[in-house]
């Protein structure tokens, strides 16, 4: 799994890594997921990109958060 984003103010965000395999039932992966740097507080959204790696191809899902 990778992350990518970008808050409203053109800043960009890049994966921290902490996710690892996958749990004992094969259902998620094990850790968390992180990004750098921190968000400034002018920031009020961020688009998420977030890619899986299923059955060895590249699934990604894109969402913006409301940061207010």
């Amino acid at each position: 799994m990778f992350i990518a984003a970008e808050d409203d103010l053109g800043n960009e965000y890049t994966d921290w890594g902490g996710v690892f395999g996958l749990a004992p039932d094969g259902s998620r992966t094990q850790g968390e997921v992180s990004g750098q740097p921190g968000l400034p507080a002018a920031a009020r959204t961020l688009h998420l990109r977030i890619t899986f790696l299923r059955g060895g191809q590249e699934q990604p899902y894109e969402l913006t958060l409301s940061l207010s």
